[in-house]
């Protein structure tokens, strides 16, 4: 390969040079402090702490892109850091002490990190301080030079991101992707606003602003970021942004439904989409204002998340909220028989993209830490009302995420005990085989167990073969080399290949050059011959051993194991309440928790899909589409959350004399949804499940109500209702076995 052609080949691998260029300020941090601790303060201890402070950040951590944000994760672990190199100090004296400290505290520092994805990133070099520590010498008099070494070594670490190559960042970050997906939705309502004032665009330009707005709703999906940037925690800031793109999609589904029932030249409504009684039609007058306002608030989301203008005003939310009202208790026919049908059902689609500007306006004051005014009053039989963790303090909303996943269903928590135990396991063996530098076997084991057995497995192979190579080349350096100096020489070689080569090239590499970085290292601290590699070479295959045993006695089929189980349940918890929010919001029975119920099982389903889709691939399950299903339990839950939190209190006769069909209709769509979640839960889909028909008494039932004395507001329930449930007798369609009808088998990886 040419020279050009190797710059070319290292900038696609490494896009900007930032793994390069992180490497170098590891090495030059690693380097600054081993030598100034050995030869200007005559201290191996800290020499060792604050090169292994370097090697967690490089090399076990996961940290955020910017240097400011890097810098708040690494202060914020140091007062952790230092109670675990302390408890490890105290507890090392004794090899069952040190492992069961390695339970609790391996536990506990896996399992908080199910509360956000930067304490999940951190998670990994935390464990290591405690491991480091808990190994002897037994030696608590050092305390005081172990913590200045992982103290000096995280200043100068921060201190050089900041100064050092700094790095380029180029990934759109979360609140700007929120931003572009507001604006292409401000900018795709103000189409339909100008279509329903009698300004139609022409063919192209519709279908311009149709693809950019599913292009920029598409980017905010969380697979297209990397894990420390996704708003999955559980403080208000992240679900606030969390509502937001739920908000964004809600309008984006309804906002192309309208187009098309509107004959809007150019748009395309999504596959599934409920269609309107009639051909295309008009809603009433005067909507393409209502419109207009939501596009307005669509584009001060935008500018409030990213911070780059005046915030979304609680007056223009207070407008917006106004207009919905008024549109809602107009005057009008409401008997809505025949030809009063098509614009009563267009109404309730401007009226919905509406509302989801209010949805979003909110959140993003939320998100940006602005009042939103004093809590709604709770409406009577209601558990919820809108935004309730506004007005919780965080360490509430962090305890109750870690409660929910606080079960053996959980995959955090599987996780978590599943590390714990296998670092125990391997701290036991070390000590009473007393292997030489055994800290090195729970630092293999933690770099090489996976969430699977499956996935375990595959680290095992690249792992010992690069730690033999490494081994190899490292005892020929030590045959060949006796002169102090020149390990001083390598040693900064050495860092910048071990921090850089691993992410670049992969396991076996990184294994390798992490073993003959080891071997430069301890060459300079004790004696340079090959007790060194042979003992790396030991530790590393127990390490190994240890964490193959953990990872197929432990939960071994990790997500693939508990994505069938989590999500047919959250499944069924959602379609049971579908059936609860239609009896309720009808007026036919109060809130009985069923929505509650199905937000846990939420939960724990989007964490297993999650992990279910990091691992490696062995059998994927054929015939359900997994990510289709958590989609319709979504259109269920978030759904129902926001018709019993945003929706008007109930049409009193609604419920005896208009919704009986209605909640025949979703009974038998969750009884739909319990038959695939049934199958699901056995492990083979056996029969395809119909999809329940839809009422087809729409128009008498709208004609019952008015004559009832129903309200037009009543009517606009009613249908909205209706266009839900057809909507998620459309997803029954997407979950389901392929059109022949066989059996699949769904194996458990």
């Amino acid at each position: 390969m040419s020279s050009r052609g190797a710059v070319v080949w290292l900038a696609r691998r490494d896009p900007g040079y930032q793994i390069i260029r992180s490497a170098l300020r590891l090495a030059l941090v690693g380097v600054t402090v081993f030598y100034g601790s050995i030869y200007l303060l005559h201290s191996t201890t800290m020499a060792v702490y604050s090169v292994f402070t370097v090697f967690a950040v490089g090399v076990l951590a996961r940290l955020p892109v910017t240097p400011r944000e890097r810098a708040r994760v690494l202060l914020a672990a140091l007062p952790v850091t230092w109670l675990l190199v302390a408890f490890g100090s105290v507890l090392a004296g004794m090899t069952w002490m040190a492992a069961g400290g390695m339970v609790v505290i391996g536990f506990g520092v896996a399992f908080i990190g199910v509360s956000g994805p930067r304490l999940a990133g951190v998670g990994a070099g935390l464990q290591l301080f405690y491991i480091l520590a808990s190994f002897g010498p037994y030696a608590p008099g050092t305390l005081e030079e172990r913590l200045a070494g992982v103290t000096v070594s995280t200043v100068l670490l921060i201190l050089a991101d900041f100064l050092l190559w700094p790095d380029r960042v180029t990934l759109v970050r979360y609140p700007q992707r929120l931003a572009e997906a507001a604006g292409a939705v401000a900018s795709y309502l103000d189409l339909l606003a100008d279509a329903l004032a009698g300004t139609v665009a022409p063919l192209s330009e519709t279908a311009r602003r149709q693809a950019e707005l599913n292009e920029t709703v598409d980017r905010l999906a969380f697979e297209r970021l990397p894990a420390t940037e996704r708003p999955t925690s559980a403080n208000a800031r992240d679900r606030a942004m969390r509502d937001i793109a739920v908000a964004l999609r809600e309008a984006l589904d309804y906002a192309e439904r309208l187009a098309v029932d509107t004959a809007l030249p150019g748009a395309e409504a999504s596959t599934g989409s409920p269609m309107p009684p009639g051909g295309p039609g008009r809603p009433e007058a005067g909507l393409d204002q209502l419109l207009r306002q939501s596009a307005d608030v669509a584009r001060a989301v935008g500018v409030t998340v990213t911070r780059q203008g005046p915030p979304v005003e609680l007056e223009q939310l207070g407008r917006l909220r106004t207009m919905i009202e008024g549109v809602r208790e107009r005057a009008g026919d409401e008997r809505a028989r025949g030809p009063g049908l098509k614009p009563l059902w267009l109404d309730s689609l401007v009226l919905r993209v509406a509302e989801q500007g209010l949805v979003m306006g909110t959140a993003a004051r939320i998100a940006v830490h602005l009042p939103i005014g004093a809590p709604a009053a709770r409406r009577s039989g209601l558990r919820h009302q809108p935004f309730d963790y506004a007005y919780q303090p965080a360490l509430k909303l962090y305890w109750q995420r870690l409660r929910v996943h606080l079960t053996p269903r959980s995959v955090h928590f599987q996780g978590a005990a599943r590390i714990a135990l296998a670092l125990a396991a391997a701290r036991v063996v070390a000590g009473y085989l007393n292997l030489e530098h055994g800290f090195w076997v729970l630092l293999a084991t933690l770099t090489l167990l996976r969430t699977s057995a499956a996935d375990t497995r595959t680290t095992l192979r690249p792992a010992v073969v690069g730690t033999v190579l490494g081994a190899a080349v490292g005892a020929g350096l030590l045959m060949v080399v006796d002169r102090p100096e020149i390990y001083e020489a390598l040693l900064p070689i050495a860092m910048v290949l071990a921090f850089a080569v691993g992410p670049i090239l992969g396991l076996a590499w990184g294994q390798g050059f992490i073993t003959l970085l080891l071997t430069v290292l301890f060459a300079q601290i004790g004696p340079a011959d090959l007790h060194i590699v042979q003992a790396r070479f030991l530790d590393v295959v127990v390490g190994a051993v240890v964490g193959v045993l953990a990872g197929l006695l432990l939960w071994p089929h990790g997500g693939g194991g508990e994505v069938r189980r989590s999500l047919a349940d959250y499944l069924d918890a959602a379609a049971a309440s579908t059936e609860e929010t239609v009896d309720l919001v009808t007026g036919r029975r109060p809130d009985e928790g069923a929505l509650v119920r199905a937000r846990r099982a939420m939960v724990l389903a989007e964490a297993s899909l999650i992990q279910y889709q990091s691992e490696k691939p062995v059998r994927r399950n054929e015939g359900v589409d997994w990510s289709e299903v958590l989609v319709a339990g979504h259109r269920m839950v978030r759904g129902g959350q926001y018709r019993r939190e945003f929706r008007p209190a109930p049409y009193p006769l609604m419920a005896r004399e208009v919704s009986g069909s209605l909640a025949d209709y979703a009974h038998r769509l969750r009884s739909a949804y319990g038959d695939v979640a049934g199958q699901l839960t056995r492990g083979e889909l056996k029969h395809r499940v119909p999809v329940p028909a839809s009422t087809d008494d729409l128009i008498a039932r709208l004609r019952v109500l008015a004559e009832r004395g129903g309200t037009r507001n009543a009517a606009l329930q009613l249908i909205d209702l209706e266009v839900w449930l057809l909507c998620l007798s459309a997803h029954l369609k997407r979950v389901q076995v392929p059109a022949d009808g066989s059996a699949t088998d769904l194996p458990l990886r």
